[in-house]
């Protein structure tokens, strides 16, 4: 197996499941409600549904990155977007976006071999962006299973 079919695994693991830690986002976000989504039960913290937006925002952004989309920046209100529409059409459409997102990133990964890793993308190396976003990922899921546990 590469290297980069490793850590490619070790990403989906962190979004679907299977990770030896505890739950991945997919996992911690199942059963999530709109209303459960958009609440905010933690005072001065983001809801699960922000978190969500979050997430997929950073994952496009490393699939830009390394699509070679170098002048690609997250703005300040694409990085923590407010939640608009929070009806369940809404949720469902976050999460499906996020699942898109996913597997668009993980295919870009897909067409990357072992002598990129070394490649320094945005003062990164392409392997510090993979390695980061699936620890941005795993952070953020373990945010999401702290949020669960304070719903209303």
């Amino acid at each position: 197996m590469t290297e980069i079919a490793r850590i490619s695994d070790q990403l989906k693991h962190a979004f679907e499941g299977g990770a030896w830690h505890g739950p991945a986002v997919k996992e911690v976000l199942k059963g999530v409600t709109a209303v459960q989504a958009a609440q905010k039960p933690i005072p001065k913290a983001h809801s699960v549904w922000e978190l969500v937006l979050h997430i997929a925002v950073w994952e496009n952004a490393v699939k830009k990155w390394l699509s070679g989309d170098l002048s690609f920046k997250v703005s300040d209100e694409e990085d923590w977007q407010p939640v608009k529409d929070t009806g369940d059409a809404a949720w469902e459409k976050t999460l499906s976006n996020l699942e898109k997102g996913h597997m668009e990133l993980r295919e870009t990964i897909s067409r990357l071999s072992d002598s990129e890793l070394d490649k320094v993308l945005k003062k990164a190396t392409v392997y510090d962006l993979l390695i980061g976003i699936i620890q941005h990922d795993l952070y953020h899921a373990g945010q999401i299973a702290i949020l669960k546990k304070a719903f209303q």
